[in-house]
């Protein structure tokens, strides 16, 4: 052990080699006589002395009285007896007998403690000792040189990782023509003390020379950039010589693959192809703004602040060979001054050798999304207007006046006119002070969040609520997450599915009939309430049995069939809503005034609860400190209430009139709750009346739930009276489905309330047609450049297989 901790210390580097020697032969002599004097002193024990070790460890010494003999009475049966008892008590005793613990005190051998001085000598070794370096034992004379190991060179070359290529070893076997691809790195060494080893080449361009790496070892580094010739020379002798010759490195090429197009969302799509001979790294592209086919007319007269090119990143495989490269840049650029103006566009990809190739594209218009609400329209332009200059804020502010001059016959939304008038404000604090960068941004956006709100109205809210959920159930897809938590997410995707299609219809009804020449454009989208829900079944089996990835790609098909369809319904005309969608337009105006009224009656409660009335609201009892009831008669606060309520039922009642007889058994229920309402708001007014707001809230809350049932019921007789009169609705509603009257689900859109359809998207039964557009399917969805990289790897995987 001591011997070991001194090695593993350096003990023998610092000694030397001879002394190094002579301690390893002490330690080798006294490991021997050890070794002779401990096998000296093994004494290995007798049965005997076995036998007595165990007996003198048991009571009694059973075992050595088992072999006495009787002495007095053998003769004497009763003795013998005696003596028996006593045999078979000692056999008893000797049974249990058992190995005694061995005597492990050494220190009576051992009085110094060398033993432990030893074993910590080497822990300590073992712990905090480094690797010893090696010692060199051998004793040479003078001048005596090292015997070099292994061959006198060695040589290699390694291409550039991006070629794929191997690296070469260079031995004298190896062909001495080689070729390699510019920017090689050939390492070449030579081992020995000589110095009169020399390199010669004339593939570098410079002069790359032997250098010393380390002791006895000489290297050289260099790359190949141009053919040539390098060799190892000794005294002027050639030991080894090769000759390169050089595989060219193309620069890569990029081109257009087709016309810039727009997404249904407004995004840009620039399709391309790059290619290399060892595979495009990265890619770019900078759009320009066009001044020479720019009508530089109204907004566009003024000079435009300077402002940077736009510099988008090109989409690349994620995996893969590169060497040819067709995808298609999505970007949004619907927020940008240049959307919508002619620009041009320079194509720059790269290799792994930063070699450049370039294509440019003349001038194109710059996509971004589109608005068909004039309103929207204007605002989007007076946006553009203040980002190309800042000069045109006078002109902006008179075009905002004139909007908003008379906001009863141009806004159909409140908050949205609030809105522009807020735009219109800022921006003519900011011309008092002078227009900055900053206000001219902030006024810009403000416009933009206008203009969408006007373009979606209440579809947006409900497309929010439908977006979010999708991100959540997506989320809980990638991260594993439990059945019960799928379930959750999946009940509400449906709930937000349906309020999305819901609005969805009435901003189909809204737009009415579209224009045939664009409807012919369009591919015809038709698909039912009980396909989405098979759809979103089969998503959650998915989930259920861990087809991850299978049911995201579905989930993003979803995604893209309902943005799809808004697309649609924003593109339709503008048409008249029929006399059912009027009067249900009126009860949901009614309802929110009911509402309305509702809460106003609560606040009146609390403002006589706080007013220290006692009991506010109970008949009969007088109001204290002078404070009148209402209801008594002198135009206070219950009276106003009541008479607003009563002329809600009035207006319920002339609608009641006015509704056509009912044609089903739920239209006649419809009806009933619609005259529940009617008599709970006329004991809503009585209440207010007599100033019993308790017992008006109650009436006003039936009221409420009676109007949203009627409401409901009166939509689904609608919709089946609809229905049912398709034969009769001609070129509208008829057999031949024309594409000229439907909403964005494939329904007819008529005046009528009719939002079903009785055709089906879903493939027949036939499997070799159903397989056939599935893989058309598959190949469209993997050209849309517009879906996420992960979903367009794995539609690609799925078409190298099949």
């Amino acid at each position: 052990m001591a011997g070991g901790a001194f090695w593993a210390f350096g003990g023998l580097r610092i000694l030397g080699a001879e002394l190094s020697l002579v301690a390893l032969g002490l330690f080798g002599v006294a490991a021997l006589v050890a070794l002779v004097l401990g096998a000296r002193a093994v004494v290995l024990p007798s049965r005997d002395d076995a036998v007595a070790r165990l007996d003198a460890a048991l009571p009694g010494r059973p075992i050595s009285a088992m072999e006495d003999q009787i002495a007095v009475g053998r003769n004497d049966a009763g003795a013998q007896a005696l003596w028996a008892a006593h045999i078979d008590r000692m056999t008893a005793l000797a049974a249990k007998a058992r190995a005694s613990a061995p005597d492990l005190k050494l220190s009576r051998h051992d009085p110094w403690g060398l033993r432990l001085a030893g074993a910590v000598a080497l822990g300590a070794a073992l712990i905090f000792a480094r690797a010893p370096e090696p010692v060199e034992l051998a004793v040479r004379g003078p001048g005596s040189q090292p015997i070099a190991s292994g061959p006198s060179y060695e040589a290699w070359a390694s291409p550039p990782s991006y070629t794929g290529r191997p690296t070469l070893y260079l031995t004298a076997d190896t062909p001495t023509d080689l070729e390699l691809p510019m920017g090689s790195e050939v390492t070449l060494r030579v081992y020995g003390a000589e110095t009169d080893y020399a390199l010669v080449e004339t593939v570098t361009g410079g002069a790359a020379t032997l250098d010393e790496a380390a002791a006895g070892i000489l290297s050289a580094d260099f790359e190949v950039a141009q053919p040539g010739r390098f060799a190892l020379t000794r005294e002027g002798r050639e030991v080894a010589a090769w000759t390169v010759a050089m595989i060219p490195d193309a620069p890569p090429t990029v081109a257009l693959d087709g016309e810039v197009t727009r997404a249904l969302s407004g995004a840009m799509e620039l399709p391309f192809t790059a290619e290399d001979d060892y595979g495009v790294a990265r890619g770019e592209v900078e759009i320009t703004l066009d001044m020479t086919d720019l009508d530089r007319r109204h907004g566009l007269a003024a000079e435009p602040e300077p402002r940077e090119s736009i510099l988008l990143d090109l989409p690349m495989p994620f995996s893969g060979r590169s060497e040819l490269v067709e995808e298609t840049l999505s970007e949004d650029l619907s927020k940008h001054p240049w959307a919508g103006l002619p620009v041009t566009m320079d194509l720059r990809v790269y290799d792994a050798a930063d070699q450049v190739g370039s294509g440019e594209v003349e001038s194109v218009v710059l996509p971004g999304r589109r608005f068909f609400d004039p309103v929207a329209r204007a605002l989007i332009e007076q946006r553009r207007d203040l980002l190309w200059s800042r000069d045109n804020a006078s002109r902006i502010d008179q075009m905002l006046r004139t909007i908003t001059y008379r906001p009863e016959d141009i806004f159909e939304n409140t908050t949205a006119y609030m809105m522009t008038r807020m735009a219109l404000r800022r921006l003519g604090y900011a011309m008092d002070d002078g227009l900055s960068e900053a206000e001219q941004e902030d006024i810009a956006e403000l416009l933009w969040q206008t203009a969408i709100l006007i373009e979606d109205g209440a579809l947006g809210d409900a497309r929010e609520r439908l977006r979010r959920a999708q991100e959540r159930l997506s989320d809980a897809l990638r991260n594993g997450a439990t059945d019960e938590e799928i379930a959750q997410l999946m009940q509400e995707l449906r709930e937000a599915m349906q309020d999305f299609m819901q609005q969805l219809a009435q901003e189909a009804m809204r737009n009415g009939e579209q224009n045939a020449q664009q409807q012919q454009q369009q591919p015809d989208f038709t698909i039912t309430q009980d396909q989405l829900q098979q759809l979103l079944e089969q998503i959650e089996e998915m989930a259920r049995n861990g087809q991850q990835e299978q049911a995201e790609a579905m989930l993003r098909q979803l995604q893209q069939m309902l943005e799809n369809m808004q697309m649609m319904a924003q593109q339709g005309g503008q048409g008249q809503q029929g006399q059912g969608q009027q009067m249900m337009q009126q009860l949901q105006d009614m309802l929110r005034q009911q509402q309305d009224l509702a809460d106003d009656s609560f606040q009146e409660l609390q403002r006589q609860f706080n007013q220290g009335q006692g009991q506010p609201g109970q008949p009969g009892q007088p109001g204290q400190q002078g404070q009148q009831m209402p209801g008594d008669g002198q135009g206070g606060p219950g009276e106003e209430l009541a008479d607003r309520q009563e002329a809600l039922r009035q207006l319920l009642d002339q609608l009641n009139n006015q509704l056509p007889p009912p044609g089903t058994e739920g239209g006649a229920e419809a009806r009933d709750r619609l005259g529940d309402a009617e008599r709970s708001m006329r004991g809503a007014r009585e209440g207010l009346e007599e100033g019993d707001l308790n017992s008006a809230l109650d009436d006003q809350a039936e009221a409420m739930d009676a109007l949203r049932e009627g409401i409901n019921g009166l939509g689904e007789e609608l919709q089946q009276q609809a229905q049912q009169n398709q034969g009769d609705m001609g070129q509208q509603m008829g057999e031949g489905r024309n594409q000229q009257n439907r909403d964005p689900l494939g329904r007819p859109s008529g005046t009528n309330g009719d939002i079903r359809s009785n055709e089906n998207m879903l493939p027949g039964a036939d499997a070799m047609r159903r397989a056939r557009e599935l893989f058309d399917e598959i190949r469209r969805r993997s050209g849309e450049r517009g879906r996420p990289e992960e979903e367009l790897d794995y539609l690609r995987r799925l078409l190298d297989r099949f």
